[in-house]
């Protein structure tokens, strides 16, 4: 098959025609951590996996160690899931880099802090409003304004 047919059939379909999007799209696997809430299956829960992951892999990095006399064949099987073992550990911590940096990167991002800037100071501002209320000089300031308002609005009707 030539080149530009392979290209062609892959751009247009294989009758000719433009595929859709939903054709297009890559279709995932079954998400494999089940037990993180649907909620978090974002860059919010990317803390929790990287946890879960470490946990996970922890029991990995102690070791038990062999005992006892092992033949030739044996020793070579040892060697080999040892190194198994060991580039598991690689990747294990390779993806907990990747996460942890992944995390740093998006909550560094001018939108996150700004989400971050507003929630802190809607906060203040709901604990300075709050105080301010329960405080009875302001309740009484209130009162006596509400009342002097009423008083003015009347004598400038009549």
């Amino acid at each position: 098959m030539d080149p530009n047919e392979i290209i062609q059939t892959r751009l247009l379909g294989i009758d000719g025609e433009f595929p859709t999007i939903e054709e297009m799209k890559i279709q995932f696997p079954e998400f494999p951590l089940w037990w993180l809430d649907k909620a978090k299956r974002n860059m919010e829960g990317l803390r929790e996996i990287g946890s879960h992951l470490h946990g996970k892999t922890e029991t990995l990095r102690m070791s038990r160690g062999i005992r006892g006399e092992a033949t030739e064949i044996e020793k070579q099987i040892i060697f080999e899931m040892s190194e198994l073992k060991q580039a598991t550990l690689h990747m294990t911590d390779a993806l907990e880099s990747l996460i942890q940096i992944t995390v740093k990167e998006y909550e560094s991002r001018p939108s996150q802090r700004i989400k971050r800037a507003f929630a802190t100071g809607w906060r203040r501002t709901k604990s300075y409003g709050n105080l301010l209320w329960n405080n009875p000089m302001f309740k009484v300031c209130g009162g006596l304004s509400t009342i002097a308002f009423i008083c003015t609005m009347i004598v400038w009707l009549h």
